[in-house]
């Protein structure tokens, strides 16, 4: 992979990374403010139904945020776009349709294979 395409996907994964930490402290400012806000029953329950969505969709951004990190360190330590499996390198349409991607195609549909955990 080219000096060029490792500037795209750490600049692309800078952003994402800066996306979702920006999300996180509007989450943190949202939920601090609701929690002394409580009108009634009906309302506790809409907000712990929010809450509880939130903490969902923060946990997805925080598993998010580890894979961005580890493909960072994969860009700086130049085996991003390596494929941790076989060594081969990862189609570059597969790392624009997910940079974090871990394994190349075969890898990954072998792993995926039914077959494979029978062996």
């Amino acid at each position: 992979m080219s000096e060029v395409d490792f500037s795209f996907f750490r600049s692309f994964l800078i952003g994402q990374k800066s996306s979702i930490l920006n999300k996180t402290q509007e989450f943190k400012a949202q939920h601090l403010g609701e929690s002394l806000q409580v009108a009634d029953d009906a309302e506790v329950a809409s907000n712990d139904f929010s809450m509880n969505m939130s903490i969902h969709l923060h946990e997805r951004d925080r598993m998010a945020l580890v894979q961005i990190e580890r493909a960072l360190a994969k860009i700086s330590a130049g085996t991003f776009g390596q494929c941790e499996s076989c060594g081969d390198g990862i189609e570059s349409k597969r790392l624009q349709a997910r940079p974090f991607a871990a394994l190349c195609i075969d890898c990954m549909e072998e792993q995926e294979d039914p077959r494979h955990f029978l062996n």
